[in-house]
């Protein structure tokens, strides 16, 4: 009986998906930030060109040390001349085929080059599929935040309206002014006017969150988002944060494969002083009655006594080497200091959380209600009641700005160590 009950349970789901696409309706994604970063990865255009870049100096190393092509060559040798002293007869045809060889490791040391230019390209993929990642967190976050704020306000529009009655009957009675009721009333709607204003920025990150992973931006989102948690405090320690960011950041790798680009130009401009050759084999063929066939080599080379061009290298190899030493010199310094001020920042937004969470917070719906309730009997003013919500409202706002920066801090930190925590 269960083997069957389970057997319905997954017939009916695949006649709603069924359903759902024969009706052309798209169905919604976003109930965890990893179904979002799943479809980013496969479907974000950024990371597609970014892939396509990587393939592309993959295939620049399979062809780096490939050797130049051989030439074949024909050489007419003892031609006479005929009466009129024009050429007459070839006494000799050589057939003869060349290569070049490129000498004293060059080949090797282009193909160090073209590795160094794969790396830096899959460092570039890296740090942009990171980047894309920490976008989508971020949003997602943000995300979040706009529809807890629109429950909190709503929670609050309720507790007006409850003001706005009490003001009213009030009034009726003769027990308070009209101004109490059209100030309790102004403030509702100020509320209403804000929650408006939140759904289309809802509709905002939205978009946002849909072109990340290639989407239609009214494409539908799960409505109530669930954040992730936020690591315990052993886990975000700078140390070894640190240490295993020097290993894994994208932005790192892709500054140390430059250098050793660099590096390989600057050996590659030294060996420039070393001679190429040139190697050949060919056939002799003599027409010549008595002359007999035979074979010739030869050996060529170069004579690298130009000097401008190669110091002109050397040079500019040279630079080049201490540029990308300095550039991932100042990588390094500003990856510990963004990862510092991003641990400092999270620390700084969880204590200001517990705060709202432990006192600010329970003390201002105390104090909401205990207002409510002294000016329904006559003890308390109205006014007292709109103070005692917008400090709720502003506590409400403190926590959830809290949240979202721990969020959005936390997705730094994890595109800072080139993974999740």
């Amino acid at each position: 009986m269960r083997a069957v009950s389970i057997a319905l349970c997954a017939v009916t789901m695949l006649i709603g998906a069924l359903e759902t696409v024969w009706a052309g309706e798209v169905p919604p994604v976003g109930a965890s930030v990893g179904e979002l970063l799943e479809l980013a990865r496969r479907m974000n255009p950024e990371l597609a060109a970014a892939s396509l870049e990587r393939d592309a100096a993959r295939a620049r190393v399979d062809g780096s040390d490939g050797w130049p092509d051989p030439k074949f060559q024909i050489t007419f040798d003892d031609i006479s001349r005929n009466d009129a002293g024009w050429p007459s007869r070839t006494a000799i045809y050589k057939y003869t085929l060349i290569q070049e060889v490129p000498g004293w490791g060059k080949r090797q040391t282009k193909r160090e080059i073209a590795e160094a230019g794969h790396r830096e390209a899959e460092g570039q993929l890296q740090e942009r599929m990171a980047e894309v990642v920490m976008r989508v967190k971020s949003a997602y976050a943000d995300y979040h935040r706009v529809h807890l704020s629109m429950d909190a306000t709503s929670e609050l529009i309720q507790v007006m309206r409850a003001l706005v009655e009490l003001a009213r009957v009030r009034y009726a009675q003769g027990m308070g002014g009209q101004s109490e009721a059209t100030s309790a009333e102004a403030e509702r709607g100020a509320m209403s006017a804000e929650l408006a204003r939140m759904e289309k920025e809802r509709h905002r990150i939205r978009a946002r969150l849909n072109a990340l992973v290639n989407r239609s931006p009214d494409a539908p989102l799960v409505e109530h988002p669930q954040m992730r948690p936020i690591p315990a405090e052993e886990a975000l320690r700078f140390v070894p944060l640190l240490e295993r960011a020097m290993g894994s950041n994208p932005g790192l790798k892709m500054s140390q494969a430059r250098l050793e680009g660099a590096q390989g130009e600057k050996r590659l401009a030294g060996k420039n002083w070393l001679p190429d050759f040139e190697l050949g084999f060919g056939l002799v063929d003599r027409k010549d009655e008595g002359m007999k066939d035979g074979f010739e080599a030869m050996l060529n080379l170069n004579l690298p006594v130009v000097t401008g061009w190669r110091r002109a290298g050397e040079r500019e190899a040279e630079a080049k080497t201490g540029a990308a030493q300095e550039r991932w010199n100042a990588a390094r310094l500003q990856l510990e200091s963004s990862l510092r001020e991003a641990l400092l920042s999270l620390e700084e937004a969880r204590l200001v959380e517990k705060s709202a969470d432990e006192v600010l917070l329970p003390q201002a719906r105390v104090a909401v209600r205990s207002s409510l309730k002294g000016y329904e009997t006559g003890i308390t003013e109205a006014s007292m009641v709109l103070d005692a919500v917008q400090r709720l409202k502003k506590f409400q706002i403190e926590r959830l700005k809290a949240q979202f920066d721990q969020q959005v801090r936390l997705a730094e930190i994890e595109r800072l160590v080139g993974g999740d925590l």
